[in-house]
């Protein structure tokens, strides 16, 4: 870059230095450069000795930004598009979702007669999908690594059963959720389940996610969806989920799994003018070496919760929600047949 050619546009340009670089066709950061070197701090001085031109390491930060700016907007609409998600049913005849409670599907305790019994019932139940509340495998990580000594499979396999159960058991899936257990070691984004999904054509979602289910005669069906919800209560195992009710924006159903117990509930808020329906899946840990140490006894039911949402139904009868998976397997099936 020829000195005397940058010191005449800096000069031209009043001393501004961006002014300049448009004057000259470069980019603001390579008359920076020059000028900054070769001019220095006296914009008529002449170099005696012309100092090799070495080009910029990476491309001029305007190009940076330009890049910054069509990423945002990229990312802007993949946030947006994530708040509530749009399923787009076909036709107006009830659906049912079965929200499989925490799988653990490598450890020694995981039910998985139970849990093949109601991939199974999925399989064959016609307009029966699937979404799991998260923490498909143990994951162990840091100290609890010690924990693997005391298990009859790997990592490796872990991988290998969690595999079967998203895409070889037959279930359609609507969504997956990532626990606690499936978030410790991995992004969603670099975690092997996140390709599995994929495979499936699932979204797969951090800890919660909000859905819409539209059907054709324009009724929604709106679910609030939390690996588990913010607030406690040693007498009411709903608590935060009836806090999320209460506090955050209305769905027809908010279901969470995470404590390894379960129960229902459903209510009318006439003060926000809405019914809803209080779900918690109890999971397929069945034998829980921790759990029984603590004196806490395993409950036997509610390893998933089946939601059934009927378009045609007013009121209160828009949804109903199983505890038990095959019940529900035979009240969507007469549902869908009337």
């Amino acid at each position: 870059m020829n000195p005397k050619k940058i010191a005449a546009a800096i000069r031209e340009a009043n001393g501004n230095k961006a002014e300049a670089a448009r004057l000259l066709g470069i980019p603001r950061s390579t008359l920076r450069y020059y000028s900054d070197r070769v001019v220095g701090a006296q914009p008529d001085a002449v170099a005696d000795v012309e100092l090799p031109q070495i080009p910029d390491e990476d491309i001029p930060v305007e190009e940076i930004i330009d890049g910054m700016v069509v990423r945002f907007k990229k990312r802007q609409e993949y946030f947006n598009a994530r708040q509530w998600m749009k399923f787009k049913i076909k036709d107006d005849k009830p659906i049912g979702i079965c929200w499989f409670g925490d799988p653990h599907v490598d450890n020694n305790g995981c039910n998985w007669g139970l849990l093949k019994e109601h991939c199974e019932i999925l399989r064959t139940t016609e307009g029966m999908y699937g979404a799991s509340i998260g923490d498909h495998t143990d994951n162990w990580v840091g100290r609890l690594t010690r924990l693997y000594a005391h298990s009859d499979q790997s990592r490796t396999t872990a991988i290998r059963l969690a595999e079967w159960f998203i895409r070889d058991s037959g279930v359609r899936w609507l969504l997956l959720l990532r626990g606690n257990h499936d978030m410790w070691s991995s992004t969603r984004h670099d975690d092997p389940l996140h390709w599995i999904a994929n495979g499936v054509g699932a979204p797969m979602e951090d800890w919660s996610a909000r859905i819409k289910l539209e059907f054709p005669n324009g009724r929604i069906g709106k679910v609030h969806a939390a690996h588990n919800f913010k607030g406690h209560s040693q007498w009411n195992t709903l608590h935060g989920l009836q806090k999320a009710a209460h506090m955050k924006e209305d769905a027809d159903l908010y279901v969470a799994g995470h404590t390894h117990n379960w129960a229902l509930h459903q209510e009318e808020s006439a003060s926000r003018d809405f019914t809803y329906w209080l779900a918690r899946c109890r999971g397929y840990k069945f034998l829980d070496e921790y759990a029984d140490v603590l004196g806490y006894l395993p409950q036997q039911g509610g390893a998933s919760i089946v939601s059934v949402f009927d378009p045609n139904a007013e009121g209160s009868g828009f949804v109903q929600c199983f505890a038990d998976v095959a019940s529900a397997a035979r009240y969507l099936t007469w549902l869908r047949s009337q």
